[in-house]
């Protein structure tokens, strides 16, 4: 079979969060029972630019490959490069900006979907691009919301996320800068901002139980979530600790403290296994950090390729 080329435009139309929270739910569950693979992300930093390759491997569907994409001031692009798990042949190259979008997105969605409390209606987000619709489109398909506070650094721009996602999502959306007042009416907290410092103050969470989802925090610069809060956490998961060793700006600090400790760590798969809980009481503090894996990538190309193989779309390439 030969190898094609799905653009951007065919991937985005042949996958959508709902396929992406299986794929995503499935990804973590086959990686905490080996049965997939999954591989730290390598960076090559030069003058102007970054090349950044995140590898994984399915074998149970056949496939093996990469994520790469490049981060330069003109912006990045997203590829993942498809192999096929038997023969080493190339299977497709295939635009990911829409991919890994839905898949940081559907992380947190499942994240939820296993840690938040019984009765979870109310959300805060800190964040209003694109990354962030998927956060919300995913957490509120997982535990459907009625109210949600948004909070970007500028007020107009939580108005116009607001009134964008309120009519998507048919919720209703508030946007906020008063932080104190408006995050303890939260049960469910999404932070998928670059910030270098903590986005709130521990002391600001609902007293009567949280789950946080953190998706922004993939370099060690980066901080949005309190030491304190992530110390207090009864459940406190990662989607690999090979991963967020290396890369998790949140944890990291608590962890050369002596205030957190690797084995008290989960892997998000080991609670989608049912290996372990991700909640242990209703007014507790439950936290995700994400910083993703090449192994969702992984398993979302290969979901779109078969469809467009089915369907004959994509370019056959000369290889």
């Amino acid at each position: 079979m030969s190898a094609l080329y799905i653009d951007e435009q065919t991937a985005a139309s042949l996958i959508n969060m709902d396929d992406a929270l299986k794929l995503v739910e499935e990804s973590f569950s086959s990686f905490s029972k080996g049965e997939a693979f999954n591989m730290t992300r390598q960076r090559m930093r030069i003058r102007k630019g970054a090349l950044h390759m995140l590898p994984g491997a399915v074998p149970y569907k056949g496939v093996i490959g990469f994520k790469a994409y490049t981060s330069f001031r003109a912006g990045l692009i997203f590829k993942v490069h498809l192999y096929d798990a038997e023969t080493g042949s190339p299977l497709a190259i295939i635009d990911a900006n829409e991919i890994g979008r839905l898949r940081t997105g559907a992380a947190s969605g499942i994240a939820s979907k296993y840690m938040s409390k019984k009765d979870t209606n109310t959300a805060f987000i800190f964040g209003g691009g694109f990354q962030a619709e998927a956060q919300l489109e995913a957490v509120h398909k997982t535990t459907p919301l009625k109210k949600v506070y948004a909070a970007t650094r500028k007020i107009e721009n939580a108005a116009a996320f607001a009134e964008k996602m309120s009519k998507s999502l048919n919720i209703e959306i508030i946007p906020t800068l008063n932080i104190a007042e408006d995050l303890p009416k939260a049960d469910t907290i999404i932070t998928i901002t670059t910030s270098v410092k903590p986005l709130f103050e521990h002391t600001m969470i609902n007293p009567d139980g949280v789950h946080i989802n953190a998706a922004g925090s993939n370099a060690l610069i980066r901080t949005e979530v309190p030491e304190k809060t992530l110390e207090a956490a009864e459940v406190l998961a990662v989607d690999n600790k090979d991963v967020a060793e290396i890369e998790c700006g949140d944890i990291l600090p608590s962890l050369e403290k002596g205030r957190l400790h690797w084995n008290s760590i989960l892997e998000l798969g080991e609670i989608t296994c049912g290996y372990r809980k991700g909640r242990l009481s209703e007014n507790g503090i439950t936290v995700f950090q994400s910083q993703g894996m090449g192994l969702q990538d992984i398993m979302c190309a290969e979901y779109i390729y078969r469809k467009a193989v089915a369907e004959n779309l994509g370019i056959i390439l000369p290889f």
